[in-house]
């Protein structure tokens, strides 16, 4: 368990706590490239860590990601004007570039000369001084760097001067048709969101059938479940975990024994701070990748990306992972105009998410349908943030317990001692998860390094643990 302060310390994710500055030291996804389409298109609200912003690409094709409020009073810009190279307040017509300098201040009168400034009282005593219209040189509002890759637009909301390079991730580095990429809004903290996904002992009990010879259900499992099914079916629902530090992260296998003796091996990735990548299936070409990305404290904005290793997804293998029965994502509510007001899901607590009671009694563990789904309805019934100082683990608890040393460890050496965030680098994220068989007492690190690394003989550093 954690006493209350480390708690906070793990959770709260503004600008002014730990882990919200060791956040804003890496690249966040914001948007898909997709939701900023064509120049001067309509903005889009964003909040991301706490802060309320607005995305809007310009004339010349230019993402700007700035606060969402007009530094003159404090009207939002989302219902501004995009146009000409910039975002323009209705209310008062100030205008901003994509690097939150105010270009424009058409209600502002431009500076008097000769007689006429003599002849001003008013004039000699504005506060703008001689020349009101320069004012505007001296407004600027929040703004974030924004590059694009893989589809997805990523911000930097750090220190300018030690914005490192964007990580390079299998997905974005694949041709389009190769990936997929989808999002939903959860109403709880990023950190237990989070911990879902690097969890490997939940899915022989939330996501398992009761009967293994339920067909119709081991069926789904199997197509769809990245190893899921495979391991759910041999039937050791008590995995060991050997958890080891990465330069990027943590790298984590759960074992459990096959009906023939020999060793199950789901290799999980952790990819600093907020990256997770569940096993995909023995030999599977078909990985996928979750990104919890703090909107706010209580709330997390999950992104899914499913890619192929080798050539582009098929329609089948698309639908599998949206539709299915297994599928990691469901269908949307209606839009609402609030952020990520598009991404909030049908199935939610107000109606039990869509809980099939029957299945629940004779089919399914949880009766609710679709995994992803009974991620969500699991993780926010433990609340807004759960109250980790009442928690007991154990054993299966090692991968969780590991990722909260890491991430504590480096907000504190962060706000403390100014060290850098770990894993800035770019290529050592450049990794996949794995499942593999292997005969008993095989070492499974050396023997996952081919399928778990992109580039043939890329490196891999493990890391000493470390206390804190």
């Amino acid at each position: 368990m954690l006493s209350n302060e480390e708690n906070r310390l793990l959770t709260e994710s503004g600008a002014d706590t730990p882990m919200g500055g060791l956040m804003r030291r890496y690249w966040i996804p914001a948007l898909l490239s997709s939701e900023l389409p064509p120049p001067d298109c309509t903005p889009v609200r964003v909040t991301l860590l706490g802060e309320d912003l607005v995305a809007f690409r310009d004339t010349d094709g230019r993402i700007g990601l700035l606060d969402r409020h007009c530094a003159h009073r404090g009207a939002s810009l989302f219902f501004g004007r995009n146009e000409e190279c910039g975002l323009r307040c209705v209310y008062h017509g100030w205008k901003y570039d994509v690097d939150g300098r105010c270009v424009d201040m058409p209600n502002e009168p431009e500076p008097l000369t000769g007689d006429e400034a003599s002849a001003d009282r008013n004039h000699e005593a504005s506060p703008l001084g001689a020349a009101p219209r320069r004012f505007k040189t001296k407004v600027t509002i929040t703004a974030y760097p924004c590059v694009e890759r893989g589809g997805v637009i990523w911000t930097y909301m750090g220190p300018p001067e030690l914005k490192p390079g964007v990580p390079e991730l299998e997905w974005s580095a694949v041709p389009e048709p190769q990936r997929f990429h989808s999002k939903r809004l959860q109403e709880c903290n990023w950190l237990q969101a989070m911990e879902g996904g690097i969890d490997s002992s939940h899915i022989s009990f939330l996501h398992s059938p009761l009967d293994h010879t339920d067909s119709g259900i081991t069926g789904d499992m199997d197509r769809v479940s990245f190893g899921v099914g495979a391991a759910v079916q041999t039937g050791d629902r008590a995995p060991r975990f050997e958890v080891v530090d990465t330069d990027y992260g943590a790298l984590i296998g759960a074992r459990r024994i096959e009906p023939d003796g020999r060793w199950h091996w789901r290799i999980t990735q952790y990819l600093l701070p907020f990256h997770t990548m569940p096993p995909a299936g023995v030999g599977e070409k078909v990985v996928q990748s979750h990104i919890w990305v703090p909107m706010d404290d209580t709330h997390v904005v999950n992104w899914m990306v499913t890619w192929h290793t080798e050539r582009p997804l098929t329609h089948e293998e698309i639908a599998l992972h949206v539709e299915g029965k297994g599928a990691h994502v469901c269908d949307y509510s209606p839009p609402i105009p609030e952020p990520y007001g598009d991404v909030r899901t049908a199935a939610n607590r107000d109606n039990d998410y869509f809980m099939d009671w029957e299945a629940h009694r004779t089919r399914m563990y949880c009766g609710i349908p679709g995994f992803g789904v009974q991620d969500q309805a699991i993780q926010e019934s433990q609340g807004p943030i759960v109250n980790r100082a009442n928690e007991r683990l154990g054993t299966s608890d090692a991968a969780i317990i590991r990722v909260r040393r890491r991430l504590m460890s480096a907000a504190r050496a962060l706000r403390e001692r100014g060290a850098p965030a770990p894993g800035l680098e770019a290529a050592p994220f450049l990794v996949r998860s794995a499942s593999l068989v292997l005969p008993p007492g095989s070492a499974w690190l050396d023997a996952a390094l081919p399928l778990i690394v992109v580039r043939p003989g890329q490196p891999l550093t493990v890391v000493p643990e470390r206390a804190g």
